[in-house]
């Protein structure tokens, strides 16, 4: 809004006067106007201009001047080649011969009939303030514009220059809060940016009411729009005529119900007074806070005078209660009396305050307009003589035959027939005054006026268009008057049915000359014009704007509407003679947004209502008074702007005056340009013997003249959160600490005040000494705080900020790959051992299938002790698996013997491949119950009755075939059709045909796999042939060992992978780790093997968990450990220690390399490797040329080695909880200080004070979560956003949200890690914890979370039924029946986010867009996350939830875990949330959480895909959530490669939004073409 926004203050030279501290002294006073008197324009020019002043003295008038700066004095600027001069210029056309204006003469005898008395010119001098019904309680309903306007395209208005001045609002909240005030600030300056601090103040001291006053009914709804806006976790009530409030008096207890629960009222003086001193409905006690707007109108009768005079005057002198007074206003005076200012502050019991002026917004840019007169006499004059077919004749004729003894206020005295009404009807005859009659001469006279103001044109359309909005609604329409009765309005519209209008043409053709000029004024405006055009009539605006939006120059330029005052609003006077309409608001608001660029306004626009700055402000009708035109004059502030004025000719007496007030200003302006430039010249003088701070180190060293360059640079580094202003800003006061004016000589000091991100102890400075030039006194603040910030080490030895030097810099960038040691390979120091040991441990090894059919038990024997080995699954082809399982009784030791049965496994599995030399295995395998040789290999002689009656599986081998092992599958008695078998032998066409074939399964290949193989790898393809194999009978032999032997032959090298991994662990746990207490073996295997090396397990998950965990501990311990860093500095303190790149360093530090197993297992080529092999190799050193060729390391990804870091991490919280886990981390990163999470959050605890109290409104809060603080303190905190930058806010949610965002990540990680797949019983696969992590813990749910969790309050609404006034025609106003008033419950929420204090008034534009949006799109996200298959991104994404909304959730977490100190407390509140319950759901019914982004990637299997977003002319439809008709987007899908465009998708709110609809879109094109080609293949393979 207008007043949150801040511009430069313009000020004379005298401005000392016009500060509190001097006002009230005559002494003062008179010099001050006696240079005033010379410097300016000479008071009785104004007055003669203006007309309506009353003669004044001096002094009165310069004090009537005191609020409108911007008229007396030409901006400041600090640039010289930027300050314009002004100038006057003069724009006429060549002279014509001029005519004067000439009527019909038949009308001549209506013109002494229309007069002001009457109300008929119905002028808009000042903003229309709220009157209040009378008894009668006529409704009245608004007319419509059909003007036919053509709808303007958007346009781009410039963006406003706007200025912080955050100063000057701390300046005056503070000193609200000591006493009554009334703030005088310029229009644009941020008064309400002021009342809404001090409302949320007085929100958390008082649980009484706060009652907000407008003048206007507009300025009113704007206030509480930008309450609303600010202020949302409140009930908040805007209370105007429309609610028929003067009909609640009829009810007992309508007050008091209507604010029940209610802490903020917004209303115009009238209602409050009415309710408090007329009614005693709400008595002054019960507000603890008044705030007036624009309350220099508050004198003399004016309700809130009134109100102070008669009730809070009297409260106070009884020593009761009263509220506190705070007022708002560009100018303290209504009138122009010395006495008036006094007589305000007396009345509203509060003295008026000006902000400090500051020397940099004095020498600020702020752009005056250039002031031109245009002459428009000599255009040529319209032809403006009616002829009897126009519509203005027709008027005339129908005026003229109205039959009065038909008037229904005449038939009506007839009818009562008493004196009085005999006396009545006399007085109505002879005057002809009725209200019909008045109605129809006020139509003339508007015409009239019409005519001599903007043309004939203009009169003929205005006819037309009243008369048939008029006729549109019938007989009796509601429109005409309020206060007609029914029978009048038909007669009144049988009159204007007569008049029979006529369209003029559709293109304006003969306007006025005044209307010309303006035509001309806009076609000639140079660059992007944003204007307002003011004018007299309600009327006459809609007229000309409709003129301006369909004239042919304008059209191609120009978005043309109009505004006027209250009469569009529910329950506001208005006469349909006005042409009012109810669009005005959205006029309004398209004018603010730029999608118009032209306003036609009434006064309403001078005063209070929030516009943009314009380039052009033309007055079609003069102002009425130096007030109107100051605050005119104060809308055109943009750049190179102007200001017109229309002049009939030359010889205007007050165009002489202009141009001596333009030369007067222009001097003034010089004025203040010679004393910048002594203020300049001051600030050059010497601060030699100022102290400096230096680093005795490095040498580095800052001075006064550096101080405040450095000190802006610091709070820039702080962070880049948004809706926040991170510079530092200064107070100027003297040496008693009183605001003091940049032009008052004498010595001052400053006081700096950095964002509220920092402590406490750092985020306010002042200056060392008193000071003659401000500049240095800001310099000198700024040198203190700077001096602060090095001292607490935030600003480093070489004087820089330390989020910029090497300590907390961003993350350098990690190489992809690096140099690490060769893996450890164990079996060399075990075949050592086998060399030297003379015992032997071994445990029993049950290996069987999957079905249970073939199963087996085994001794493995090792000379050293043989590790634990967990269950393990190895997978075979044809989907066979086996589970191998070794007994966890202690391992048995003996004396070494030769019992071993490797070498006749190894020949069964692989003898047939390579030759299995008769050499020692590193693994000794030994069968109790089976004894195992080589010679039951292929020693049995085939005999199909045995295989088939056995109770074992045997396996058949091919003798011709180095004894090819294969499954018996039949037998066949005579050779079968080459066609019949899949794979026939070689020379089968030469084989016998008549003798015994056998049919065999061939033996597999591949078995002994950690992970299962995949069919498209094994399976053979479907061929209908019913042989695998065939062989000759007589050439196959049958083994005499068990078929699961050979199997267990084939697991041999994943036994050795599985033993050789579990001693790599055992080795480093031994050694390196030894300080964990890491318990758990098949853990650190897990931890230290990556997916890369194919086992059956990875560290993928339990890196998942260590990652957390290692985020939890660096945050706490940062939290702890810097105390005064902001939430940017720990985040770069935490991201420095947990960074890949760090971590991997610390792998390579620890020796990590050569424990983590990357090789990837395979059997392809596995030959088997002996103990005398490892020997040899030990004994025998390698020669030059093979120690060249030998590998010295190997290459391992960065993030494998970050990775293997946060594993172990993971590993140790398994074995042992946080405590094992710092001591793990503390081990790879011994350079923090790490401490104890119970230690870190006592030091948290301890720093929050414990005598904070909490604010009322947050008292329902606790409440609402569930959760009682024992130090509010860290509630409050928590609920503060670093926006709310006011003196006693102690600290803002950040750090909190720093700490509660990995608390978040640890509680919902952990909770996901122990979860198990409801649909297999297994953990969850670590692509699924990612996925469901990221759909738990990102932005857009937790936003949309805290918009859904809220606390329910009562509210309650007065519905009015009001009477049927015009029943009867001649019921008395006395006898009408109360309304009938029903109380109507309704519950209102307060969610989460509401309860947040934050002072950004671009945080309340967020607020209000994304509470439309969440109310559009709620439905869809909840069915999405609690019954939806797909989890619901899009919906999400088009949510736009700001960050503010997770900040929120992430700080209350971790305010709670520093009150409570426990982790479940936490837990609890992620259930309340709804962040598990959600969770649940998830993993219970599978819902999808891909991202479609990610899914599309994924489905394009490697392809680039690229998203082409493109601007739309509107959302429009469903998609319009916010029912703005904004602008969205569209996204085509396309691969790159290729240039396919696989989709195209409209409907995007945002670019993101888009490419998230779009990514959706593409993945169901291409899962369909997916699952068709997979058909297709299906249909294919069984045809073939």
């Amino acid at each position: 809004m207008g007043k949150i926004q801040a511009v430069c203050y313009h000020q004379c030279s005298l401005v000392w006067a016009s500060t509190h501290q001097y006002y009230h002294s005559p002494s003062l006073v008179r010099p001050a106007v006696a240079y005033w008197q010379s410097s300016l324009f000479h008071l009785n020019l104004a007055r003669h201009y203006f007309g309506k002043w009353e003669q004044k003295s001096l002094e009165t008038s310069f004090f009537a001047l005191r609020g409108h700066r911007s008229l007396l004095l030409p901006p400041l600027c600090s640039n010289v080649q930027l300050r314009h001069k002004s100038s006057f210029c003069f724009n006429s056309t060549p002279a014509t011969e001029s005519s004067k204006d000439t009527m019909n003469p038949i009308a001549d005898d209506l013109e002494t009939s229309s007069s002001d008395e009457d109300g008929f010119q119905e002028r808009e001098e000042a903003p229309e303030a709220e009157v209040p019904l009378g008894n009668t309680f006529q409704e009245s309903e608004d007319t419509k514009d059909t003007s036919g306007s053509q709808t303007p395209s958007e346009v781009k208005t410039p963006p406003e220059v706007v200025m912080t001045a955050r100063a000057y609002q701390v300046e005056m909240f503070q000193e609200s809060l000591q006493r009554n005030i009334i703030v005088a600030m310029d229009t644009g300056s941020g008064k309400t940016q002021v009342a809404i601090l001090r409302i949320q103040e007085e929100l958390g001291r008082s649980p009484k009411l706060i009652w907000f006053l407008a003048p206007t009914v507009q300025l009113a709804a704007q206030q509480f729009e930008v309450i609303e806006k600010q202020i949302p976790g409140v009930q908040s009530r805007f209370i105007c005529g429309a609610d028929n409030v003067q009909a609640w008096k009829y009810k007992s207890g309508v007050w008091d119900a209507v604010l029940t629960n209610v802490r903020i009222v917004v209303s115009t003086y009238q209602i409050l007074f009415d309710a408090a001193v007329s009614h005693a409905f709400v008595p002054l006690e019960s507000i603890s806070l008044l705030v007036i707007d624009e309350a220099h109108n508050c004198i003399r009768m004016n309700p809130v005078a009134r109100l102070m005079r008669e009730s809070y005057a009297k409260l106070k002198e009884q020593g009761r209660p009263v509220p506190h007074i705070l007022g708002l206003t560009a100018s303290p005076l209504m009138r122009s009396n010395l006495a008036d200012i006094e007589t305000l502050e007396q009345t509203l019991d509060a003295i008026c305050r000006t902000p400090s002026r500051h020397r940099d917004e004095l020498l600020a840019q702020v752009n005056r307009p250039e002031m031109k007169a245009y002459i428009y006499s000599n255009l040529a004059e319209p032809q403006n003589t009616p002829s009897t077919a126009s519509n203005m004749t027709k008027l005339i004729v129908a005026i003229r035959q109205m039959d009065l003894t038909a008037d229904p206020h005449i038939i009506r005295l007839r009818e009562e027939n008493t004196e009085r009404s005999r006396e009545a009807l006399k007085r109505a005859i002879m005057s002809r005054d009725t209200q019909s009659q008045k109605q129809m001469r006020a139509l003339f006279a508007r015409a009239r006026e019409m005519m001599n103001n903007l043309g004939p044109w203009a009169t003929e359309y205005y006819i037309n268009r009243v008369v048939t909005e008029v006729l549109k609604s019938g007989n009796s329409p509601a429109s005409l008057v309020n206060n007609l009765r029914d029978e009048e309005k038909a007669y009144l519209s049988a009159t204007l049915r007569r008049i029979t209008p006529e369209a003029p043409p559709s293109v304006p053709d003969n306007l006025s000359r005044k209307v010309q000029g303006l035509l001309e004024i806009l076609t000639s405006h140079k660059g992007n014009p944003v204007g307002i055009i003011f004018v007299t009539e309600r009327a006459t605006t809609s007229v000309l704007s409709h003129i301006l939006s369909v004239h042919p120059s304008l059209q191609s330029r120009y978005s043309v509407e109009s505004m006027v005052g209250t009469s569009k609003l529910p329950g506001g006077k208005h006469s349909f003679l006005d042409l009012t309409r109810k669009e005005d608001i959205e006029s309004l608001q398209k004018f603010r947004k730029g999608k118009i660029n032209l306003l036609v306004a009434t006064s309403v626009l001078e005063e209070g209502i929030d516009v943009p700055v314009c380039n052009l402000v033309i007055c079609f009708d003069k102002p009425n008074n130096l007030k109107s035109f100051i605050q005119r004059r104060g809308r055109a502030r943009m750049t190179e702007s102007e200001l017109w004025l229309l002049f009939e000719n030359e010889q205007d007496q007050s165009l002489e005056e202009w141009k001596v007030l333009e030369q007067e200003m222009k001097c003034k302006y010089e004025d203040d340009m010679r004393e910048i430039a002594t203020f300049e010249e001051m600030e050059e003088s010497e601060a030699s013997d100022y102290p400096v701070l230096k680093d005795e180190t490095t040498g580095a060293q800052i001075t006064i003249h550096d101080a405040k360059q450095h000190l802006e640079h610091f709070c820039s580094t702080l962070s880049t959160r948004k809706f926040v202003s991170w510079a530092p800003f200064y107070i100027i006061h003297d040496l008693e600490g009183n605001p003091i004016d940049a032009r008052k000589p004498g010595l001052r000091t400053a006081t700096v005040n950095l964002p509220v991100s920092l402590s406490p102890s750092l985020r306010r400075a002042e200056s060392l000494r008193p000071w003659p030039s401000e500049a240095f006194a800001c310099k000198d603040a700024a040198f203190q705080a700077y001096k602060k910030l090095y001292e607490a080490g935030l600003v480093n030895q070489n004087m820089l900020p330390l989020r910029e030097t090497p300590a907390l810099q961003e993350v350098e960038a990690r190489e992809g790959l690096t140099r690490v040691d060769l893996q450890y390979n164990p079996w060399p120091d075990v075949a050592k051992a086998w060399e030297s040991s003379t015992k032997l441990f071994s445990r029993r090894v049950t290996i069987s299938s999957d079905d249970g059919t073939h199963w087996a038990q085994l001794d493995l024997s090792l000379p050293i002790p043989v590790p634990l080995v967990r269950n393990h699954a190895l997978h075979a082809e044809r989907r066979s698996s086996w589970a191998i399982s070794m007994d966890d009784v202690p391992e048995r030791e003996r004396v070494k013997d030769d019992r071993d049965h490797s070498y006749a496994l190894l020949n069964m599995a692989y003898g047939h491949r390579f030759l299995v030399e008769g050499k020692q295995y590193p693994i000794r395998l030994f069968s109790p119950e089976q004894e195992i040789t080589t010679d039951h290999m292929a020693s049995q002689e085939f005999h199909r009755e045995s295989l088939a009656n056995s109770s074992q599986s045997y396996l058949i081998r091919d003798t011709k075939s180095a004894n090819h092992p294969y499954f018996f599958l039949d037998w066949l008695p005579k050779k079968p059709s080459a066609k019949l078998v899949k794979k026939v032998f070689k020379d089968f066409d030469e084989a016998p045909e008549d003798v015994p074939y056998v049919v065999a399964q061939a033996f597999p290949k591949k078995a002994g796999q950690f992970r299962r193989i995949p069919d498209a790898l094994v399976q053979p393809l479907p061929s209908g042939k019913p042989y695998p194999r065939v062989i000759l009978a007589s050439q196959v032999k049958v083994d005499r060992i068990p078929t699961v032997f050979a199997h267990i032959g084939l697991m041999v090298p994943a036994l050795t992978a599985v033993l050789g991994d579990y001693l790599v662990a055992r080795d480093l746990l031994k050694t390196a780790l030894r300080t964990t207490g890491i318990t758990d073996l098949n853990l650190v295997v897990t931890a230290i093997t990556a997916s890369g090396a194919r086992r059956s397990t990875d560290y993928e998950r339990i890196e998942f968990l260590g990652d957390s965990i290692l985020k939890l501990c660096t945050t706490i311990n940062c939290s702890a450990q810097y105390l005064h860093y902001p939430e940017g500095f720990l985040s770069a303190s935490k991201d420095k220690i947990v960074s890949n790149n760090r971590l991997c360093k610390a792998a390579k530090d620890f020796g990590l390399g050569r424990y983590i197993i990357s090789n990837g297992y395979t059997t392809d080529k596995w030959r088997p490797v002996y103990v005398e092999d490892y020997l040899e190799r030990a004994n025998s050193p390698p020669s030059l040329e093979e120690q060249k060729k030998e590998p010295k390391f190997r290459m391992m990804a960065t993030k494998t080695l970050a990775d293997v870091v946060e594993a172990l991490i993971g590993t140790s919280h398994i074995s042992g909880g946080i405590t094992k886990a710092l001591a793990c981390i503390s081990l790879f990163l011994p350079e923090a200080k790490w401490q104890s999470i119970e230690h870190g959050r006592q030091v948290l605890y301890d720093q929050a004070p414990d005598d904070e109290a909490l604010p009322v409104t947050m008292q329902r809060l606790e409440e609402l979560i569930g959760y009682t603080f024992f130090k509010k303190s860290l509630l409050v905190e928590a609920m503060t956003h670093p926006s709310y930058n006011v003196q006693e806010t102690r600290a803002s949610l950040d750090r909190l949200e720093f700490l509660g965002d990995a608390i978040l990540d640890y509680l919902v990680v952990e909770a996901l890690f122990s979860l198990r797949d409801p649909l297999t019983g297994l953990p969850l696969e670590n692509s699924k914890l990612h996925l469901l992590r990221t759909a738990l813990v990102n932005a857009d749910i937790l936003g949309f979370l805290v918009m859904e969790w809220a606390i329910e309050e009562e509210r309650i609404d007065a519905e009015v039924v009001m009477p049927d006034a015009t029943s009867s025609p001649y019921i008395s106003p006395s006898s009408i029946p109360p309304p009938e008033i029903n109380l109507t419950t309704s519950t209102a929420k307060f969610p989460l986010w509401s309860f947040m204090r934050y002072a950004s008034h671009d945080m309340g534009e967020h607020v209000v867009s994304t509470s439309a949006r969440h109310a559009a799109l709620r439905e869809e996200i909840l069915q999405g996350l609690w019954h939806g298959g797909k989890y619901p991104w899009a919906a999400l994404t088009r949510l736009q939830a700001q960050k503010f909304y997770s900040d929120v959730c992430e700080s209350l977490i971790g305010a709670v875990w520093v009150d409570s100190g426990d982790l479940e407390e936490c837990r609890k509140l992620l259930e309340r949330i709804g962040i598990t319950g959600v969770m649940r759901r998830l993993v219970k019914e599978g819902v999808h959480c891909l991202h479609p982004k990610e899914e599309l990637g994924s489905l394009a299997g490697g392809g680039r895909v690229e998203y082409i977003v493109q601007e739309m002319e509107d959302l429009g439809g469903e998609n319009d959530v916010e029912g703005k008709g904004e602008r969205g987007y569209e996204c085509g899908v396309v691969f790159k490669e290729t240039g396919e465009e696989v989709v195209r998708v409209k409907g995007g709110r945002t670019k993101e939004e888009a490419r998230v609809r779009g990514a959706e879109g593409a993945v169901a094109i291409l899962k369909a073409r997916k699952e068709v080609g997979e058909e297709e293949k299906r249909r294919g393979l069984l045809e073939g």
